[in-house]
């Protein structure tokens, strides 16, 4: 099981996935990846250069977090990913069990 962020794109999806200890929980519980959707946007567009001409707003994009208290993993995206086919690549992407996942559709990660 990883967090991170992520983009779907042209079928695929494209971030980063990492692991992470339990000990890193904030006070509520939560682990989230240090990672920000803005910040790696352009790593992402070095490769796949056909991204260049994107803003990091305007592809579908989430992000994975883990609540220990729940022992799942919360899964925070857009709800134009809400399909069984993409939400399976996500899955894969991030190693998760879908048993232990909470989809969550947020308009924070809407596309713009």
């Amino acid at each position: 099981m990883k967090i991170g962020i992520f983009w779907y794109w042209n079928h695929q999806v494209i971030g980063i996935a990492h692991t992470f200890e339990y000990e890193q929980a904030d006070s509520i519980g939560l682990i989230d990846s240090p990672y920000t959707h803005v910040e790696y946007w352009t790593t992402l567009q070095e490769q796949y250069p056909e991204l260049q001409n994107y803003e990091y707003e305007q592809i579908p994009r989430g992000r994975i977090i883990f609540d220990k208290n729940k022992s799942k993993a919360i899964m925070y995206l857009d709800k134009s990913l809400l399909y069984k086919s993409k939400v399976k690549r996500l899955y894969s992407f991030f190693d998760l069990d879908e048993k232990k996942v909470i989809l969550r559709k947020d308009p924070h990660y809407r596309i713009l």
